[in-house]
């Protein structure tokens, strides 16, 4: 695979957002979803036509909504980031499947030629955060003497247990499927992982807790915490 091909969107293709509705409303666990009708307007734009669940729509504004839904005519999309309202309708949209196997949201500059001239920019704050959020650096979360060694209230912002002086929000960073790993420290030079499954408590489908039993003992450690 050349360079241009992994790192470059393959589909990016330029369409006239129309008869733009919306289909349910946000909700708490929810965001909100439309549909539009779309077709292609230049059949030389890369993979002209095509749409399957999983591409991605950035609207006149910039603003990207990831489609969830095809059909020969029309595409419905969610409002991932949350903006409050629908793709601009009688305006133009482009189209595109995400480079590096639908793990970057990259968009080239030249794609947005035909947007307004402020969408790349706004386009940006959406992109980089999520480029960030994809892969995310692990955290020390330090216990001592616990035998049920966790970390707690996950969906609320509170201190940063590497760094006081910071907050963090584990459900933004990490998300609700993370990678915990629980290490037992014995003294400054010995540690071992835990060979144990953590163990996750959701509320309302909201992750809130995850923690270790270590069977009546209350060693020292930390947690280790990734995004899956």
């Amino acid at each position: 695979m050349t360079f241009a091909t992994k790192y470059n969107p393959q589909v990016a293709w330029r369409t006239l957002a129309s008869a733009v509705f919306q289909l349910t409303r946000e909700t708490v666990n929810d965001p909100a979803t439309y549909r539009m009708t779309v077709v292609a307007i230049d059949s030389n734009n890369p993979g002209a036509g095509q749409k399957e669940i999983g591409y991605f729509v950035v609207d006149y504004w910039g603003v990207p909504y990831s489609i969830i839904g095809v059909s020969s005519t029309y595409i419905d999309v969610q409002d991932d980031f949350r903006v409050g309202r629908c793709p601009t309708s009688g305006q133009m949209a482009v189209i595109y499947k995400s480079a590096f196997e639908g793990r970057a949201l990259y968009l080239a500059p030249d794609s947005f030629q035909h947007l307004h001239p402020l969408a790349f920019n706004n386009y940006h704050r959406f992109e980089i955060p999520l480029l960030y959020l994809n892969d995310p650096n692990a955290k020390k979360v330090p216990f001592t003497a616990s035998e049920y060694p966790d970390i707690t209230n996950y969906q609320d912002d509170q201190v940063d247990p590497e760094d006081a002086t910071k907050m963090i929000n584990y459900s933004e960073i990490y998300g609700e499927d993370p990678n915990v790993r629980c290490i037992v420290v014995a003294d400054t030079e010995t540690s071992s992982q835990l060979q144990q499954m953590p163990q996750f408590v959701k509320v309302d489908g909201k992750l809130i807790r995850v923690w270790f039993d270590q069977g009546g003992m209350s060693p020292s450690g930390y947690l280790i915490i990734s995004r899956s």
